[in-house]
């Protein structure tokens, strides 16, 4: 395993999220607002919580939760979400396997895998 991919297996969720942000803030934003909505990460470890929003139609990612409710909710464990933005595992096996619960818009949740993953 070279370098970076180690580096990268040790990142927290916290560095994982910063580098969606500058992922999200560098993107196309014409081609951001297309994908537009608005969607909730609740990554779980043990009995604590980390929320962070993408907002595609202000092409913003920020920690905890937005005013108005969710287009979309994605709940999944710490491990998962890592496995998810490393590309080390397909978003939609991990949801047809029940290893992620996704409430709302699930057709335009389809559409964040250009955003999310960072591999």
């Amino acid at each position: 395993m070279g370098a970076s991919q180690s580096e990268f297996s040790n990142s927290s969720k916290a560095d994982l999220v910063s580098r969606i942000k500058a992922r999200v803030e560098n993107a196309d934003k014409s081609k951001a607002r297309e994908v537009g909505g608005v969607f909730l990460f609740n990554i779980i470890k043990g009995t604590s919580v980390y929320s962070w929003t993408m907002d595609l139609n202000q092409v913003i990612v920020y920690e905890g939760e937005p005013e108005d409710d969710p287009d979309t909710t994605f709940t999944l464990n710490e491990h998962y979400f890592k496995q998810l933005v490393q590309g080390k595992e397909d978003p939609r096996v991990i949801m047809q396997a029940g290893r992620c619960s996704v409430t709302g818009d699930i057709m335009r949740a389809m559409k964040l895998e250009p955003y999310i993953k960072l591999s």
